[in-house]
């Protein structure tokens, strides 16, 4: 059975990715047996601020990504997509109080939010990521670097041969090290060797010695490529299969750590509500590709809010069904 026949026809779905930092929505159809996008946003909505440091969501995060959830209902009713699927990620994953925000959700937008382990998170973004990567050399990894925690998987186009998840990503770093503003070469220092230790406790050194073709997507790389062609509007022909050289990611790690805040906020291709984070998230880049001697990375402008709707088992089990 295909995807298409499983999830009901030619009807539209739609997905919500509820990361530590964004809140991604895709609204999709199938078309001659691939998911053609019809809908997509991306919302800063900072769930997880101060969750490393406290446990939990806090009462303005929740009431954020609450309203984000209800205007991505709205536009996914808007685009006649008949079933919906969200998922959660690092934040939800560590806050204590998670529960509270779950039910406040369903009570408030009738969604039934799932939250993922950062395993079944990094095989449903390796699916997302090559969607539209067909003719790639495997072995394959794909690197999402996300705001709590980043996630790796290796395999081919036909089968996975590992898929793992480690505690570090741009808002958790940043929260931990980066304090000043701009920021010192010891703050940075800091968190290039907090994610060079934690990969190399997950990943040994060898780990990746077979790959072919890196490959990186979610906002932290994306945002990246963007910078690199000083994008003034973000378009995604020109992100997705972009080819960052570890060259060009020094550069831009240079030319963040150098700038203060405001500086950061006019850069092209840098939406000013990532300007705090972008930088330990290029650092958290720019410590893997060091550590396991890559040269370049390919961006693909998908991740897991495709991934979701491409196993048609997974999805049919948690979707929610919306009406006009």
């Amino acid at each position: 059975m295909t995807p298409q026949e499983h999830n009901g026809g030619a009807g539209r779905l739609a997905s919500f990715d509820l990361g530590t930092n964004t809140f991604l929505l895709l609204i999709a159809e199938w078309q001659d047996g691939r998911l053609t996008p019809v809908c997509e946003r991306e919302t800063i909505v900072r769930l997880g601020k101060d969750v490393d440091a406290a446990g939990n969501l806090n009462t303005e995060a929740m009431q954020r990504g609450v309203a984000c959830l209800q205007e991505y209902l709205r536009l996914a009713r808007e685009h006649h997509a008949t079933r919906v699927i969200a998922v959660g990620t690092s934040a939800l994953r560590d806050a204590a109080n998670r529960a509270a925000f779950l039910q406040r959700v369903q009570a408030e937008t009738g969604l039934a939010v799932h939250i993922i382990s950062g395993e079944t998170e990094a095989r449903l973004t390796y699916a997302g990521a090559l969607s539209n990567q067909p003719e790639l050399a495997e072995p394959i990894a794909v690197m999402d670097i996300g705001g709590g925690s980043t996630e790796i998987v290796t395999g081919t186009y036909e089968e996975l041969y590992s898929a793992r998840s480690v505690d570090i990503g741009s808002v958790r770093l940043t929260e931990r090290f980066l304090r000043r503003d701009p920021v010192t070469a010891a703050e940075v220092a800091a968190v290039r060797q907090q994610a060079q230790e934690a990969m190399l406790a997950v990943w040994p050194g060898a780990a990746f010695d077979e790959i072919r073709s890196l490959v990186g997507t979610a906002g932290t790389i994306t945002t990246l490529a963007a910078m690199a062609q000083q994008l003034t509007e973000y378009d995604p022909a020109r992100v997705d299969g972009y080819v960052l050289s570890k060259k060009t990611l020094r550069a831009l790690v240079a030319q963040l750590s150098g700038l203060t805040m405001a500086q950061r906020q006019k850069l092209p291709g840098l939406p000013p509500a990532r300007a705090d984070v972008i930088l330990a998230g290029a650092v958290i880049l720019e410590a893997f590709m060091d550590a396991y001697d890559f040269d370049e990375i390919i961006v693909s402008n998908r991740g897991l809010r495709y991934g979701v709707l491409l196993e048609p088992e997974w999805f049919a089990d948690r979707a929610t069904v919306i009406s006009g």
